[in-house]
């Protein structure tokens, strides 16, 4: 674990290739060369390294002890990361998504994107960066999301978001009674693509040639920076925790206010020991949790920001009630009180106390959380609670936390369902036209369980069919793009790796011309869809 803050890139003087910028590596493989002579010295390098006094207790109390056995350290780590070839391609791709994520907006490099243009509709200037940005957060977040999409272009407002919507949703009314079809299609609007597992499995091994030598990269700036210090081990925690002095630890000022061996502790027991393999660290590498200095510093500022910012937001309430108060009571004695330091902590919209962070800990790492340690003469690992029961015996009042029991649908059974359910035409088999009997299906659907008033007429019926047809070749449609638009990227994907696929992917062949049709089912059987513009807007007093 280290530091997210201050990565430079990965420059030629490394390995003469390219610059990664920003790379953040979220996991860690240490360096033989480095660490060996840490693995020499350190015979605690394998399983809990941190008290020798608590695993004598354990044993002594006839309990299991956190050490692994020598065996366990032989084992293959299936999750550790590789160093291989470096593909400059990779890095480039790497590098545009990079930026895209810094910007919070894709930056495509087709040449058939859609050009933008900037414009002034009424008094609001958009230009061509914030409307990218606009349309790219509606995407994620949807046109009735205003407060996000105005925080992500971050120079509009609300009210210029909305009036900026009401433009667009006019000119495609207009256009829609001018032409009677939709812009663009269903089967235009491109889907993620869908890579195999081997090509996966493929872009992570790219991606561990960089990450392992942007990070020895970052090791030697740590190095130089820090000394001996620059990474916390266990050793070297215990020895600060104790007072003890190390070449370069009089530099350290986090020691003075952080326990170094709990935070370590934490990582072991908590924060990397996951159920699940990959996020175990004792999946990914034999030596313990460790961080890096600079880490430290980071949580050292961030403590001190933090405590200032609180401090100066008490002192101004608690000063603005006793000026308040004083008008009545002269004699009001300048005394901060609790209810000052409550009201900034909800001022700075920060949380009271830790109690749902730790009780929500297991279900969000995906812990195995046992009430007691098993003991030595008991076979098995006994059966861990379920997280309703840890969230509940953390919970700091009963009535917080109440276990929630899924129930069984199969065994449940609705008596208010409608019996239309349960009718005729769902119990026969299907005909040997399987789309002719999904087709009815849909249409019985939308003639039987709508709320609309639909004329259940044979020709009404028909007309129904037809256009759920038309739109079902269209679906269809849009799923043999989709799988063509999948196999492109993944031949692209491995023609930028330079590998072959393990197994030769099926060829699709290319969907054939888009068919364009104005019949829909919306258009003679409404779905709600433009229910904003038939809604109208009524207050809160209103309502009540």
């Amino acid at each position: 674990m280290e530091s997210e803050t201050n990565h430079e890139p990965l420059n030629e003087g490394l390995d003469n290739k390219k610059q990664v910028k920003d790379l953040e590596v979220r996991e860690r493989s240490l360096s033989p060369l480095t660490y060996g002579q840490y693995a020499a010295d350190e015979t605690e390098a394998s399983g809990s390294v941190y008290t020798d006094s608590e695993d004598e207790l354990d044993q002594n109390n006839g309990q299991y002890s956190l050490k692994r056995s020598a065996e366990d350290d032989l084992l293959p780590r299936q999750f550790k990361r590789q160093k291989g070839v470096l593909n400059t391609d990779y890095l480039d791709l790497l590098n545009r998504d990079i930026e895209d994520a810094a910007q919070r907006v894709c930056f495509t490099h087709h040449e058939e994107e859609t050009t933008l243009y900037s414009t002034q509709i009424g008094l609001t200037y958009w230009s061509v960066p914030e409307k990218k940005l606009f349309f790219e957060a509606i995407a994620r977040l949807g046109q009735s999301n205003l407060p996000g999409i105005a925080s992500r272009i971050g120079t509009k407002s609300e009210i210029e978001v909305n009036h900026y919507l009401d433009v667009l949703q006019r000119a495609r009314l207009l256009r829609q009674r001018e032409v009677r079809r939709p812009a663009i299609e269903f089967s235009e609007i491109p889907a993620a693509v869908e890579l195999s597992q081997q090509c996966c499995h493929a872009l992570d091994e790219a991606a561990d040639a960089i990450s392992v030598r942007q990070e020895r990269k970052e090791e030697l700036r740590e190095e130089g920076k820090w000394g001996e210090c620059w990474e916390i081990t266990p050793k070297i925690a215990r020895l600060l925790d104790k007072g003890e002095s190390i070449t370069g630890s009089q530099d350290l000022h986090f020691k003075r206010l952080f326990n170094l061996h709990t935070w370590l502790r934490l990582s072991e027991r908590i924060f990397m020991n996951s159920s699940i393999p990959s996020e175990n660290w004792e999946h990914i590498d034999s030596r313990p949790p460790s961080m890096w200095a600079t880490t430290f510093e980071d949580f050292h500022s961030l403590a001190i920001s933090i405590t200032k910012r609180l401090v100066q937001t008490t002192l101004f309430l608690s000063m603005s009630r006793i000026r308040a108060k004083r008008e009545l009571v002269p004699h009001t004695r300048n005394i901060v009180r609790a209810q000052d330091v409550e009201a900034a902590v909800a001022s700075l919209g920060m949380q009271p106390n830790s109690h749902q962070f730790w009780s929500k800990c297991a279900r969000r790492l995906r812990l195995e959380v046992q009430e007691e340690p098993p003991n030595k003469d008991e076979e098995g690992e006994g059966e861990p609670l379920s997280y309703e029961e840890i969230e509940h015996l953390l919970s700091p009042n009963e009535e917080d936390v109440e276990p929630t029991v899924k129930p069984e649908f199969d065994e449940i059974v609705d008596s208010s369902e409608p019996e239309a359910l349960s009718s005729d035409y769902e119990e026969e088999p299907l005909i040997s036209d399987e789309e002719g009997a999904a087709v009815d299906r849909e249409a019985n659907e939308v003639l039987q369980f709508s709320a609309a008033d639909f004329p259940e007429t044979y020709r009404k019926k028909e007309v129904l069919k037809n256009r759920i047809i038309t739109e079902r070749r269209q679906e269809q449609y849009a799923e043999e793009r989709d799988r063509f638009a999948s196999w492109q990227a993944e031949n692209d994907i491995w023609d930028l790796l330079q590998k072959r696929p393990p197994i030769e992917l099926p060829k699709v062949p290319e969907p054939g011309p888009l068919q364009r049709s104005t019949m829909d089912v919306e258009s003679i059987f409404p779905i709600g869809r433009d229910w904003r513009t038939k809604t109208k807007y009524r207050s809160e007093w209103e309502q009540e």
